[in-house]
């Protein structure tokens, strides 16, 4: 029987109601520190007490004319440590966080048909602005619009069709595509959609995605473009389940209708039903007006006695399609004020409450008021409830309805919620594909576990690199390590302030920093060391340090964040978090390593805490003749350079990651004592297109875990593939209960009313929306129907996290209850686990392709631009791209050469590497890397020529002599990070790591061999140099 359409203003309201009380107990629970007037408070405590504490200090330590340095300092400390402990915890990625980011494509074709049924309504109303109505407009199969004139004047046509060309869509036109026949009969015109797009609006269409799946504005959700045509989402902490109703959520198109189901025992309907049951399209036209249209029937909604009311058909692609009656009302969503979730009070099932404005009010009314059951026979009409083409009910008019109304039907409670979010945001501005792109999905548990492995391998970094340099110059390694800690408050402070979300890349990041953080503290110190060697006094040294060395700094540190911009604009969420990171951080060091401390120098000179730079020393005074073996190192770069290149082209596609290539990547798990070995798996997989596995390791895990990589782009055919091979070992939801327990029915309450409580326990945890999800799947397939049921977590703090140990309560019988639970037990024992799941279409992969090369281009082309204009000499600028260049291919030949070397090397952690979107970051970090050393070199070389004509080979012998140490120094500090990250952080970023430990090395190697003597080349190549002038001074250089 089909439900009827009711009126539940009071459910409506009630439904309202729990979110205005949640809203008002969420703003009583904030903190008052967290408040407006707590926030000012704590600004003005932020600054008040540095700047009291430091003019206190400057007092004590007579150090007057110092107060305003120390307050900033302290300040910036205060201020760092302040943000930090109000607003922890930090914002985290996807990737630390779990969840799931979809792109979506506007879907074109859509767009089109919309411009169409657009042009025939501006079209009917040109016809009908003429006398007695000119002729009819329909849509023909092709998409073309036919236009049946009624008159045969040469001038009202010809007027007519001047008219329509003039009209406009948004950018679209509507052409002639048929010329007219001039023989004074009535004749047709047919008239087609101009093929250019028209232009769409992203940002209403960001807006409006984003109501949908953050309608309360409350989640961390994320709506922004992607590209020209793309919308990227990215939504934390979800699961599958709730990942397929933020799908069904964003594809759908939001258009609601309300139209009368076509009805055999209707008399007035069969002149309609015959024409359709004529017809080939969806559209049933008399006329020349269109009467009537076949939808698809949603299955699921309607039994078989429903559907014996609706007139249907079999569609060409097996799906049922039922008929409309069309009118002239269209009442449709947007009339609609308010929709909201409530409870069918005569089946107790979900429904959807809706409200009318008052124009939809008003045709609402006319049109129900139409169809009221015939008084003669008791004939009912059926309102058909239309989203997105599809019927979803078809509930009997039994009366005339105005401003409210109720959907009903066989819904789910997760159905109603979709659909009132998507009734409440509106219909989308252009219709997007009903399947992302692109969708990579990370569990929450799979974020725990890179959390751990990430924070575990930036701690020990981070300590190893400030120990190194408290160890090697003492006090002022001190100095140094203050200096760094500021640095990473001041970063994650401001990585806070901003909202801006910590990935694992991000982390990385901000390890990096740490490590190109005492770049510029090796710089200062190596400069005051060569200044104490000259006689100068400690002050001398301390003022001629800092300063001559900054300019260096500053070059060093802006090339670095020239690639971190170009990364930000063209990377990923991931990647944008380490670009925010590296970025901070060097643009903060320039505050941290030269302001502060320079501040805690001068205090400590000043008051004779120090008397002399106490330092140990790597090298004493080199004296190298490097530019001897530049051709030698130019023809062993070259030739491993060919190596790596014949390499790369015999892998082809499979040197890239899916980021480039497209397709799917699943992270599987296996039972403990059940997992295979690497080679195993990979023989295992061989079915599936383009495989590569790779081993994931975590701590504390008795499992197996393998990431398996592979071309084909269907994930649901991969897993499907990997349940096959492994049929018994994988890893699958398992599930376990207690004793199911009746609960006698309170005072007052029928004995008759059931309920009984379990405990349920989920190995491998899971959160409440999957676990409510998958009990209503079973209840459903048990055939117990729409029942009330809770669940909640042990010791639950976030609904929206997995949990272990949960208590289930349901108004069922315990024999029922029984039958359920071993029912879920069975279905979960066969649900395998896959940590995470990503899959990329193949034109969001060749974006990615053509936006990294544009990267390196640009980066490079930026670099050497402004390494030109800085020294004043094209051949500096030529001397920095090959460098540079040299650098990317060897990390290129290398990431080639390790999927024939991993065999052999798996002991040394070297695995079959590819190039990812992360890898792209690690090149571009290289490049930043390498031209620091570049520089450094360069500026030296600068003091050395002064106003030289040319540089000659001894100069450049002694400028890297003369900074040989610093090289050492800074590469041995960044290498001792990026090692401790290839080793301990995880596969995330363990293709990263490896790239930039290669980059590392060999930037070193190049800025000594390649760059400064491909100078001394260029030189003479451009004629600066006087012929033999640099061989004879390279032969004085011993």
């Amino acid at each position: 029987m089909l439900p009827s359409f009711v009126l539940p203003l009071a459910q409506a309201a009630a439904a309202a109601a729990p979110d205005v009380a949640a809203a008002t107990a969420a703003a009583a629970a904030l903190p008052w520190w967290r408040t407006g007037a707590g926030l000012l408070l704590s600004a003005l405590l932020t600054i008040a007490v540095p700047t009291i504490l430091a003019w206190f200090l400057a007092k004590t330590l007579r150090v007057s004319d110092m107060w305003g340095r120390l307050a900033t300092v302290l300040t910036a400390l205060f201020a760092g440590l302040a943000i930090i402990a109000l607003g922890w915890p930090p914002r985290l990625g996807i990737d630390l966080k779990g969840g799931v980011i979809l792109v979506y494509e506007v879907d074109a074709s859509k767009q089109v048909r919309g411009q169409v049924e657009e042009a025939i309504e501006k079209i009917e109303t040109l016809l009908d602005d003429r006398e007695g109505r000119l002729g009819t407009a329909t849509r023909k199969p092709d998409g073309r619009i036919a236009v049946a004139l009624k008159t045969t004047d040469k001038a009202a046509r010809q007027s007519f069709v001047d008219d329509v060309t003039k009209l406009d869509f948004g950018g679209a036109k509507v052409r002639l595509a048929k010329a007219p026949l001039d023989d004074g009969q009535s004749l047709d015109l047919e008239f087609e959609v101009e093929g250019r797009q028209a232009a769409v609006d992203m940002d209403k269409l960001v807006a409006a995605v984003a109501r949908r799946v953050n309608p309360g504005g409350q989640k961390e959700v994320t709506v922004r473009r992607y590209g020209l045509d793309q919308l990227e989402v990215i939504v934390p902490e979800v699961d599958q389940s709730e990942v397929d109703s933020i799908k069904k959520v964003v594809s759908k198109s939001g258009v609601l209708e309300f139209r009368i189901t076509a009805n055999r025992a209707n008399p007035s309907h069969n002149r309609v039903i015959k024409l359709a049951e004529q017809s080939v399209g969806e559209s049933v036209v008399e006329g020349g007006i269109p009467v009537g249209r076949w939808i698809l029937l949603n299955t699921e909604k309607f039994d078989e006695d429903e559907r014996g009311r609706l007139v249907t058909r079999l569609a060409s692609d097996g799906s049922i399609e039922v008929l409309v009656i069309l009118d002239r009302l269209n009442v449709t969503g947007g009339y609609l004020t308010r929709a909201s979730s409530s409870i069918d009070t005569q089946s107790l099932s979900p429904c959807v409450n809706f409200a009318f404005n008052a124009s939809g009010a008003s045709l609402f009314t006319e049109l129900t008021g139409k169809n009221l059951p015939d008084p003669a026979n008791g004939l009912t009409s059926s309102l058909g409830i239309i989203l997105d083409g599809e019927l979803l009910s078809a509930p009997a008019i039994r009366s005339t309805i105005s401003s409210n109304g109720q959907i009903t039907g066989s819904f789910r409670q997760r159905d109603v919620d979709e659909i009132v979010e998507v009734l409440n945001a509106g219909s989308l501005p252009t219709a997007l594909y009903s399947d992302p792109v692109s969708e990579q999905r990370i569990s929450p548990q799979l974020g725990a576990d890179t959390i751990r492995s990430g924070a575990r391998a930036m701690l020990l970094a981070t300590i190893v690199v400030l120990a190194f340099m408290l160890a090697y110059y003492r006090f002022s390694g001190f100095v140094a390590d203050l200096a760094v800690v500021l640095n990473i408050i001041l970063v994650v402070a401001l990585m806070i302030s901003v909202k801006a979300a910590f990935t694992l890349a991000g982390l990385a990041g901000l390890v990096l920093s740490v490590g190109m953080a005492v770049d510029a503290n090796v710089l200062i110190y190596e400069r005051m060391r060569e200044e104490t060697d000259r006689g100068a006094a400690l002050r001398m040294a301390i003022r001629n340090g800092f300063q001559r060395a900054f300019s260096t700094i500053l070059d060093s540190n802006l090339t670095t964040v020239i690639t971190g911009i170009v990364l930000f604009f063209i990377g990923t969420d991931q990647l944008k978090g380490f670009a925010i990171t590296l970025i901070l951080g060097l643009v903060l060091n320039l505050f941290t390593a030269v302001f502060c401390s320079r501040v805690m120098f001068d205090l400590a000179e000043r008051k004779g805490w120090i008397r002399r730079l106490n330092m140990a020393r790597i090298f004493g005074v080199t004296n190298f003749a490097f530019v001897r073996w530049m051709k030698p190192a130019i023809l062993g770069s070259t030739l491993f350079i060919l190596a790596g290149l014949a390499a790369s082209a015999q892998r082809g596609q499979g040197l890239f990651d899916i980021d480039f290539t497209g397709g799917t990547s699943v992270q599987v798990a296996f039972k403990p004592d059940k997992g295979p070995d690497i080679a195993e798996v990979r023989a295992a997989v061989k079915a599936l297109p383009d495989t590569a596995v790779s081993s994931v390791s975590v701590d504390g895990e008795s499992q197996t875990r393998f990431k398996v990589d592979t071309s084909l782009r269907d994930t649901a055919e991969v897993q499907k593939t990997l349940q096959s091979v492994f049929p018994d070992s994988l890893l699958t939801y398992e599930m376990s209960y207690g004793d199911v327990a009746t609960v006698p029915p309170a005072e007052g309450q029928e004995a008759a009313t059931a309920r009984t409580t379990a405990k349920l326990t989920f190995p491998s945890k899971i959160n409440q929306a999957t676990l409510r999800e998958t009990i209503e799947t079973t209840l459903a397939a048990e055939g117990v129907g729409a029942v009330p049921f809770a669940v909640e977590a042990e010791g639950a703090v976030a609904r929206s996290k997995p949990y272990e140990r949960w208590s289930l309560s349901a108004g069922m019988d315990a024999e029922t209850t029984t039958r359920v639970l071993t029912r879920m037990k069975a279905d979960l024992a066969g649900t395998p686990v896959y940590y995470s799941a990503n899959s990329i279409g193949g034109k969001v992969a060749g974006n990615t392709k053509v936006t990294a090369v544009y990267a390196l281009l640009a980066s490079l082309g930026i670099i050497v631009l402004y390494v030109w204009l800085r020294f004043q000499n094209v051949a500096f600028g030529l001397a920095a791209v090959v460098a540079l260049l040299h650098d990317v291919l060897v990390a290129v030949a290398c990431l080639a050469m390790s999927h024939y070397v991993a065999p052999f090397l798996g002991w040394a952690l070297v695995d079959d590497f590819k190039i990812s979107l992360d890898v792209v970051a690690a090149l571009l970090t290289i490049i930043g890397f390498s031209i620091n050393d570049t520089i450094v070199i360069f500026d030296r070389l600068r003091e050395l020529r002064g106003k030289a004509q040319y540089v000659s080979a001894a100069m450049i012998d002694k400028a890297v002599n003369q900074t040989l140490s610093r090289t050492v120094l800074t590469s041995g500090t960044a290498l001792l990070a990026t090692l401790i990250l290839f080793l301990f952080g995880g596969t995330g970023i363990h293709a990263f790591a490896f790239t930039m430990l290669v980059g590392i090395i060999t930037g070193t190697y190049s800025t000594i061999y390649i760059a400064s003597p491909i100078v001394l080349w260029l030189q003479r190549w451009f004629g600066e140099v006087p012929s033999g002038a640099g061989a004879s001074r390279a032969a004085g250089v011993a």
